[in-house]
């Protein structure tokens, strides 16, 4: 529904011009936007490509009954709120439209303007109240289950501020990030706080599925468009309406795609495979990618007018290795989640194994840290994550020079490169000092003192 109820959107329907007229005119004495269908065919018609806030329908038309409407109309927007309109005589029918899901009935001949306009504000309170709790209660089971993002690095509190920021808005979103930054979860923060909360979100991933049932999934298909089409089957835009379409590897699109989805963004319509029918949607489109897209538009791979539709605003998702200080955050809530999930009971972690994990560059982002916790918790044998848990390929992994740019005393910088060079040695051969000495050719007793010195610990 609209936020603001001058402004509702409301669909007339009556097969006698005058009333329709005289509705309408009492509507934009309202400031209502109003639209009008003589027969429940239209009606229907209408009502499955707009986005209606109110209908005013009458119980006796032409080609098909009020209460058939009614039905078809609450089975694609349940909330919407109907007022019938009736004769004295088909009051019993109009008991059985409220017990359907009809607000209230006005009974014809309309001879009091002010019945009317009382029984349309009350219908458009009731309807925001019934979106409201809607949207409250939504928030409340989707914070439930969501999947929370970790982290209080610079770089993702930036992210989050922007979450909450666009959130309330209707604007195309651009998400960029490497694979496995975590862009779905932003776009699942965005829906999950936008109104947009008590409806659906779907994702689609546009670089995992051939151009033909890419085209097919998202828009539908008329029954005989194509080989096995025996039926009319809706898309996600369909199936999505009033919610959250997230496209990603959107950069994947082929040519004849990215002018399909210029369109719905432009017109907000779409015709399904096979189809003529121009079909409304109310979507909103939230896009990501893994790649440079503006380069792809000079380099012609991508059309210039969709990237700009796209990206009205851009959120830009930091890679894992640029927010070392959060890794000690996911480790602690990727652990509870898989001890949770495989029975264990891991309560700590040694902590040169969160050195070497701070350390790594994760080139597979939070999706390869979890995949490497989940491992550790599975293969841990007490109660305490170790070395041994984690693959050799990271913990054979040398440890960067971490020495502060500000630095420059000679002595401090030689302490801080034996003190990693020693760490590195130590990881390499899971603490084991006999190797590591002969490794580095290093007395035994000697390696002992440097490991005192430098306050070097594995728990």
């Amino acid at each position: 529904m609209t936020n603001n109820p001058n402004s509702a959107h409301v669909l007339i329907v009556d097969d006698e011009p005058y009333i329709c007229e005289v509705l309408s005119e009492i509507l934009r004495d309202e400031t209502y936007i109003s639209d009008i269908a003589y027969n429940g065919e239209n009606a229907l018609k209408l009502f499955r490509k707009g986005k209606y806030d109110l209908v005013l329908l009458d119980i006796g038309l032409p080609d098909m009954s009020g209460i058939e409407v009614l039905k078809r109309m609450l089975q694609v927007d349940p909330t919407i709120a109907v007022i019938m309109a009736t004769a004295q005589r088909d009051i019993e029918i109009v008991v059985e439209a409220i017990k359907i899901g009809a607000e209230d009935y006005l009974v014809k001949p309309f001879n009091d303007l002010n019945v009317i306009k009382t029984a349309l504000h009350k219908a458009l309170k009731i309807k925001a109240v019934k979106d409201e709790n809607l949207y409250l209660k939504a928030r409340l089971k989707k914070h439930s289950k969501a999947r929370p993002i970790i982290g209080n690095s610079p770089g993702i509190q930036e992210v989050m501020k922007m979450v909450h920021k666009i959130a309330p808005l209707n604007t195309s979103v651009l998400i960029s990030g490497e694979t496995g930054t975590g862009k779905e979860l932003i776009a699942r923060a965005i829906h999950e706080n936008s109104k947009r909360a008590n409806r659906k979100f779907i994702s689609i991933n546009c670089g995992g599925l051939p151009e033909s049932l890419l085209e097919s999934s998202l828009f539908g298909y008329e029954k005989g468009a194509f080989t096995g089409a025996y039926k009319q089957t809706k898309g996600v835009f369909e199936d999505a309406r009033g919610g959250t379409l997230f496209l990603d590897e959107i950069s994947e699109t082929s040519p004849a795609l990215q002018i399909r989805f210029l369109r719905v963004l432009q017109e907000k319509v779409f015709q399904r495979v096979g189809g003529t029918e121009d079909i409304y949607t109310d979507v909103r489109i939230i896009s990501a990618t893994n790649k440079d897209l503006l380069n792809e538009v000079k380099t012609g791979k991508f059309r210039e007018d969709l990237f700009y539709r796209l990206n009205v605003i851009s959120i830009a998702v930091p890679p894992l290795r640029e927010r070392p200080d959060d890794i000690p955050l996911l480790i602690k809530h990727f652990i509870r989640k898989y001890s949770g999930l495989h029975n264990k009971n891991i309560k700590n972690v040694e902590k040169n194994v969160i050195e070497i994990l701070r350390n790594y560059q994760w080139p597979g982002n939070i999706r390869e840290l979890e995949n490497v916790i989940e491992r550790a918790v599975v293969l841990a044998e007490d109660s305490k994550l170790k070395l041994t848990d984690i693959p050799d390929s990271i913990v054979s992994q040398p440890i960067e020079s971490s020495i502060p740019n500000g630095l420059v005393n000679f002595s401090d910088a030689k302490n801080q490169f034996e003190r990693n060079f020693l760490i590195n040695a130590l990881n390499r051969n899971r603490w084991n000092i006999a190797q590591t000495a002969r490794e580095i050719k290093l007395p035994r007793q000697n390696l002992y003192q440097k490991i005192k010195k430098h306050n070097i610990s594995r728990r």
